[in-house]
């Protein structure tokens, strides 16, 4: 097994350093991008809609986006409240989405969704094949981070410890305070 994973760990090293060379560009692209679309709806969309998605779209809706219809979604298992880490970390944020629900996307979310922002490769690889996606809306979250943050991925943070959700939700708030100031 070991044997197995020191190449998957070369290759990760290596897609994480080639990622970094490019992030400037792809982020004055997606910038660009965002400037000709001028979304009126933005859609994140994460695995289970209990962690990143949902706070990045109380984020973005805290900081007022008049005109602009902010909603999340996740592709498994509808009706979950946000993880506990998640809202713990968010509220020492000022950020409260405990009522908040997980929700399944729709190819109806995709259709009329102007700009949908995604988290990681699997999110990119679910969205490929989704019903309604148009892919000339679709971004990378971490591509708007200001700075490059170590990786284009922002991870799942279901599972792991408090300060996993730390560094990912400063990572959410770097990339959508950057949205926002494109919107």
């Amino acid at each position: 097994m070991k044997l197995l994973q020191a190449p998957r760990r070369a290759a990760v090293r290596l897609r994480d350093r080639i990622d970094a060379g490019l992030h400037s560009r792809r982020r004055e692209r997606a910038l660009e991008r965002l400037a000709s679309i001028r979304p009126e709806s933005v859609l994140f969309i994460c695995l289970g809609n209990v962690c990143r998605s949902p706070y990045a779209e109380r984020v973005l809706t805290s900081l007022g986006t008049p005109g602009v219809a902010i909603t999340s979604a996740g592709f498994i298992k509808p009706g979950r409240p946000p993880a506990d880490l998640a809202m713990e970390v968010a509220s020492r944020r000022g950020i409260d989405h405990s009522d908040h629900r997980s929700r399944v996307v729709t190819a109806d979310d995709l259709r009329e969704a102007d700009a949908v922002f995604f988290f990681d490769r699997f999110n990119k690889a679910r969205l490929r094949v989704a019903e309604g996606v148009r892919m000339d809306r679709v971004f990378w979250m971490g591509d708007l981070e200001p700075t490059w943050g170590g990786r284009r991925a922002i991870l799942d943070p279901w599972g792991k410890p408090r300060e996993e959700f730390e560094r990912v939700f400063d990572r959410i708030d770097r990339c959508v305070g950057e949205l926002h100031r494109a919107l």
